[in-house]
C-alpha cells in the first residue's frame, strides 16, 4: 500500500487554494481537522483524501448552506443535502434573486434621478438676447489657430478701436461651415461689446437678432472630448422634440487663453432651437446671462 502523502497547513491551503485562516476557523468549527498529529513533534497534518471533503464543504457553502447546516450533514456521516433541503434552499434562492431584483429596480430609479438632475445642471434651454458684436471671420487652416489669432490680431484692433466690451465678457465662435472640416474652416469670432463702430479691414460691428431657444451644455475638460458633448446635446434635442434653428455658437469660457490646466477648460455649446410640435415648456428654461 502506498504510503500516506502527508500535508502540512500550508500545503494543504496551497493544494486547495483556500486561505490557511479559513482552514483554522473550519477545524475550530469541527468542520474538518487535520487527520493526523506527529506524536514528536506535534505538527499537525493533512490528508489527500481531506481535500474532497473541503471541497464538499465549499461546494454547499456556495450553494448557500451556512457552516452550521454542513456540519450537521458531517456528522450525519454524508455530504449530501436531501431533497427537502435542497428544495428549501432553492425557495430562499429565488427569495433572495426578488429581492435582488428589487435593489436593482432601486437603484436604476435612482441613477435616473441622479442623471436627471446632473442633465438639468449640464443642459439648459436658455434665451440668447439680441447682441451687439464685434465680428471677425476668416479662414483658419487650423482651430488651433484661434487663440494666437485672438491674442495677435482680434484683441489688439478691439484694444486700439477702443471699444467697450460687456461685462461678463461673452465671446464665441461660429462655423460657417456645411461639414466638419479639420483645416481650411470658414470660422467666425464674435465678441460682445456695448455699441456699434466704425468697421475696420480686421473687425466688423453688427447686431445679432435674440434667439429665442438655445440648448446650452456647459462642456467641462480638454476639447478631445467634447464630440461626446455634441452627441448629448444632439441626444437632448431629439428627445424633447426640438429641431436646430441655425448656426451653433462655441463659447470659450475658460480655455487656453486663461487657463493653464486642460482638465479645467470650460466650453459652453449653445444650439439654437425650434419645437417641432407644441409642448409644455421645460422647467429649466431660462435668460441666458
Amino acid at each position: 500500500m502506498p504510503k500516506k502523502i502527508r500535508l502540512t497547513i500550508g500545503e494543504f491551503s496551497k493544494f486547495c487554494r483556500v486561505t490557511i485562516k479559513t482552514l483554522r476557523h473550519y477545524d475550530k468549527l469541527g468542520l474538518l481537522a487535520p487527520k493526523e498529529v506527529d506524536e514528536w513533534t506535534h505538527y499537525r497534518y493533512y490528508h489527500v483524501s481531506q481535500m474532497q471533503q473541503l471541497n464538499a464543504i465549499l461546494r454547499l457553502k456556495n450553494l448557500g448552506f451556512s457552516l452550521e447546516e454542513i456540519r450537521e450533514l458531517l456528522d450525519e456521516g454524508t455530504h449530501t443535502p436531501t431533497i427537502p433541503q435542497i428544495e428549501e434552499k432553492k425557495k430562499a434562492t429565488e427569495q433572495q434573486i426578488e429581492a435582488l431584483k428589487a435593489k436593482r429596480a432601486e437603484l436604476q430609479r435612482l441613477g435616473d434621478t441622479i442623471m436627471h438632475i446632473s442633465n438639468m445642471e449640464r443642459i439648459s434651454i436658455q434665451r440668447l438676447p439680441a447682441i451687439i458684436v464685434a465680428s471677425h471671420r476668416r479662414m483658419l487652416k487650423r482651430r488651433e489657430d484661434l487663440i494666437p489669432l485672438f491674442n495677435n490680431v482680434i484683441n489688439p484692433e478691439i484694444q486700439r478701436i477702443g471699444c467697450v466690451r460687456t461685462l461678463p465678457i461673452y465671446g464665441f465662435t461660429m462655423e460657417h461651415e456645411p461639414e466638419y472640416k479639420t483645416e481650411d474652416i470658414d470660422t467666425e469670432y464674435c465678441l460682445q461689446v456695448e455699441a456699434m463702430y466704425d468697421d475696420t479691414d480686421i473687425i466688423k460691428f453688427k447686431q445679432l437678432p435674440e434667439v429665442p431657444k438655445a440648448v446650452c451644455l456647459k462642456h467641462t475638460g480638454t476639447y478631445d472630448t467634447i464630440n461626446e458633448s455634441f452627441a448629448e446635446v444632439m441626444h437632448y434635442i431629439e428627445t424633447n422634440g426640438y429641431k436646430i434653428a441655425g448656426l451653433y455658437r462655441i463659447q470659450f469660457e475658460e480655455g487656453q487663453h486663461n487657463q493653464k490646466d486642460p482638465d479645467k477648460y470650460i466650453t459652453i455649446i449653445q444650439v439654437p432651437v425650434t419645437k417641432n410640435v407644441l409642448q409644455t415648456p421645460l422647467l429649466n428654461e431660462t435668460d441666458y446671462q
